[in-house]
Order: C-alpha cells, then structure tokens, then sequence
C-alpha cells in the first residue's frame, strides 16, 4: 500500500470512530433527556378487606408499647427538613410517595407509611405488589400505589409508582408514570437542600417537606418468607422475637411487626408536625411522643 493509500486509510478510520462516537453521545443524550411513555400494564388485585383492616386497626396500645424501639433490628429514620417551603395539596399538608413495583426498599417502606396514613385517614383502594424476584430481596410482598384511593380530613396523600414489577420487550421494567415538573422540582430540591441523597427517586417518601427518607426504614430482609398476610398479623399483634424452645440451632424470629409499627411512629410524628397535632389522640400518644424525641421534632404538650 502507497504512503497516500495509508494516510487516507487511517483518515477513513478516524471518521468511522467519530461517526460511532457521536452516535452514542447521541443516544446517551436521548436517553436522559427522554422520558418513556407511561405503558399499560395489568393492574394487580386489590389488596384483601383483612390485610387492609390488619394494617388499618393496629392498637393504640402497640404503637405505645413498641414506641420506636425494635430489638434485632436497625431501624434508618427519616431525615428532619428545616427551611423547605410546605407541601401541600387541597389546603392540607400532603404526603408525597415515589417508589417502583420492582424495588424490594419501596415495598418494605410502603408498609409503615400505609400504617401510619391509616391513623390519619382510611384506604378505600389499595392493591397488591411484590418485588421482582430479579432483584435482591426477591419477591417482597407489599402494597402498590398505583390507583390508590385515600381520604383523610388531616392530610392528602400523593402514591406515584414509576415503574411496574413487570419486564417489557426491551428488557427494562416498563414505566407506568412520570413524575409532574413540581414533582421532580421537588425531589430535585430536597436533596440539594437538606442534605439527603434522593437521585434515585424511589423509595422517595416526603411528609409535607417536613420529614423525609430516601430508603425502607428496615431491611426488606425483615419481609422475607412471608406472605402479605402474614406480615399484617405481625403488624396487627406484634411479638417481641423469639428462638424455637430447645432447638439451639433456631434462629431468632424477625421482629417484622415491631420493625413496622415503629417505622410507623415516626412517619406519624412527621404528619402530627405538619398538620397541627391533630388528631389529638395519636399525636400525643406515647409512641408519637417516643418519635418526636427520637428524631428532634417538638414534642406537643
């Protein structure tokens, strides 16, 4: 090959690796700056009248007793905002939760914020949703938000899932909502002011832009090998855990109830903060009071 054959080989290859280049750039570009389109997908079943009432009518007295304490188990509280404008929809302070079908920490974190939101106010609609058995955590039951229906005369509540548990033709968990401007404002700026990490957006739990958490309050291992069921009889009457009697080998029951209900106390307290204390007789319970302490807030008198 001739010097000239050479040098516009080499000029040849130079231009199929910038041509290739700024294909990927482009696609890149696209892929940030393009959100897909909402899909439709096949809603799951509605979740039980029992396990809606399990998790809608856990005592009074369980909320005091268990207070924010959960021996064998560390539980990751939500971070207090100081200086954020309130949120709130329809003249009430609002409860914004961002999360995904799929994701095993947005199913172990929906069950404390549907326990404490049904202290304030009553699901009428509310449907299943277990993690997708590709993840870690595999197939951690819960609850999804996706056509939620909630009514409370203290707080609005806010569920967004972005993506379902299901896989679309491309491979990728198919997105089934898009989060609104103020939205995504809003995530945007809570992480950059309050000094917490939400850039995943899902677990995203906001209370009124005074409480806020970026992860499950609990590991979803606490979750793991039982029915939805099963963890709303935890929750509804939970026990301190214990080992099988004689067998050396057992291990320790997961305190799944306990882990629950005082992830509950807190979300609680953010709410009571927001909306006035009210009602009366969940704000100052003992339980919410053990939560102000806890987490800083101001403990009503």
């Amino acid at each position: 090959m001739t010097e000239r054959g050479a040098s516009r080989s080499a000029v040849l290859a130079w231009v199929a690796v910038v041509v290739i280049l700024v294909g990927v750039v482009g696609l890149v570009v696209y892929a940030f700056s393009h959100a897909a389109t909402p899909a439709t997908v096949t809603q799951t079943a509605r979740t039980s009248p029992a396990v809606l009432a399990a998790v809608s009518s856990v005592p009074q007295a369980t909320f005091d007793e268990v207070g924010v304490t959960v021996p064998g188990a560390q539980l990751t509280p939500p971070e207090v905002l100081s200086g954020q404008p309130p949120l709130s929809s329809g003249g009430k302070p609002e409860v914004l939760a961002v999360g995904a079908e799929f994701c095993p920490f947005c199913a172990a974190e929906r069950w404390p914020l549907v326990v404490a939101l049904a202290r304030f106010g009553r699901f009428s609609v509310l449907h299943d949703a277990t993690s997708s058995e590709q993840s870690v955590f595999p197939g951690t039951p819960s609850f999804s938000f996706a056509g939620v229906r909630y009514a409370s005369p203290y707080v609005a509540f806010t569920g967004v899932e972005l993506y379902s548990d299901q896989v679309g033709a491309d491979g990728t968990f198919i997105r089934i909502a898009t989060l609104t401007p103020a939205q995504a404002a809003l995530i945007a700026r809570v992480a950059a002011g309050g000094g917490t990490s939400a850039g995943g957006t899902a677990p995203f739990v906001d209370v009124a832009d005074r409480l806020v958490t970026t992860t499950s309050a609990f590991s979803p291992a606490l979750l793991a090998g039982q029915s939805q069921a099963q963890i709303a009889g935890t929750v509804d009457s939970p026990a301190a855990p214990t080992a099988a009697t004689g067998n050396a080998s057992a291990t320790v029951a997961p305190p799944t109830g306990q882990a629950v209900v005082a992830a509950a106390n807190q979300l609680s307290a953010g709410i009571c903060a927001a909306d006035g204390q009210r009602p009366s007789a969940v704000c100052r319970s003992k339980g919410v009071r053990a939560a102000d302490v806890s987490l800083g807030l101001p403990v009503p008198d």
